[in-house]
């Protein structure tokens, strides 16, 4: 299960952060990667590998840093920000279906890329949703691949964020996009569906609001996913206005952790399977263009700035901060800012032939 929030308080003064959790029963290993745009060289990309007539080609357009899951290929983009100030985050979605019967004349996209899609080509919620409304319902095909490091398929749905103060969720059934567009929708977990959980939320909104004669701030303090639903929300409505960036970080910071699952969680139910460990958080700044990882099992947090590009040693560069060695995880014992520490690596998303 994951949790994400979009912490949109003091519009007028921009500091927005988007903050998320990422769990998983077993540990993963997990590489970011730093991407730059080359302007005398385009950086074309493919959808799917391997490459074919059908799959999504694009041009990146924007500086990105993105966590993705894996150390070598295949690699799945997850979670990370643009040089427009644009976020992205996929969480895991039991419901998400993405083949649909008119999908032959589409594009497509491996789910897996979805991520690194939409920082490389959007620079804004708008643009994002625009790509995947209804008028382009029949451009881009979603298509499911396995998540990297595990045989589990990978049923995900994205949110998006961005300086402007402007935030979406995006779920997949049958192929379908539902698009939640709203200013107060700035909290997503797993499940049920985004409008299921609308609408189980509408019953804590009202326990905590003025218009309830007898208000209870009893919180749900469960791993479920409406559970932490709850209580990011919660807590997300319950803070004074920022007053400054860092001030904005550490709020989203806070109430992310409230809604993650400890190290080594153990659940005593066998039907619920999905309820597991927070194994990293990432926190991103729409205004400096920051971006902190946290992994829960070290002491440390890493950031990236995306204002110091020339620190990074090529077009494409990784730092690994979980490994696997004979199936033993190496969490990577990092600290502080990273940019010079990234090494130069290959595009696990380059496109492999130019279709004519």
């Amino acid at each position: 299960m994951c949790t994400r929030i979009f912490n949109n308080f003091n519009k007028e003064n921009n500091y927005l952060t988007t903050a998320r959790n990422m769990d998983w029963a077993t540990q993963m290993p997990t590489t970011i990667f730093a991407f730059k745009v080359n302007n005398e060289e385009e950086i074309i990309k493919s959808g799917t590998s391997p490459q074919n007539e059908n799959s999504l080609i694009w041009t990146a357009k924007y500086n990105s840093i993105v966590t993705m899951v894996g150390t070598k290929a295949p690699f799945g983009a997850s979670d990370g920000i643009n040089s427009a100030g644009l976020v992205a985050n996929l969480l895991y979605d039991s419901s998400a279906k993405y083949s649909r019967k008119d999908g032959s004349s589409c594009k497509n996209l491996d789910v897996l890329r979805w991520v690194q899609f939409v920082l490389d080509t959007c620079c804004s919620v708008k643009e994002v949703v625009a790509a995947f409304s209804e008028s382009a319902q029949t451009q881009i095909q979603l298509i499911g691949g396995i998540v990297p490091g595990s045989d589990k398929l990978a049923a995900l749905h994205l949110a998006v964020s961005d300086k402007f103060g402007d935030s979406a969720i995006i779920e997949v059934h049958k192929g379908k996009y539902f698009i939640y567009n709203n200013p107060e929708f700035r909290v997503m977990t797993n499940e049920p569906s985004y409008a299921k959980q609308i609408e189980l939320n509408q019953f804590w909104r009202w326990q905590w609001s003025d218009k309830n004669f007898f208000p209870s701030n009893t919180l749900p303090g469960g791993p479920f996913p409406s559970d932490r639903f709850a209580r990011a929300s919660y807590y997300l409505n319950h803070l004074y206005e920022t007053k400054n960036i860092p001030d904005s970080l550490t709020q989203s910071k806070s109430v992310v952790m409230n809604a993650s699952v400890p190290v080594n969680f153990k659940s005593n139910n066998p039907q619920f399977p999905n309820i597991a460990q927070t194994l990293w958080s990432t926190v991103a700044c729409h205004n400096n263009l920051k971006y902190y990882f946290y992994n829960t099992r070290t002491m440390g947090e890493i950031y990236i700035d995306l204002n110091q590009l020339e620190k990074f040693p090529s077009t494409v560069s990784k730092l690994v901060v979980i490994s696997e060695d004979d199936h033993q995880f190496i969490n990577h014992e990092l600290f502080g800012y990273q940019n010079e520490n990234f090494i130069e690596a290959l595009d696990p998303f380059a496109s492999e032939l130019i279709l004519a």
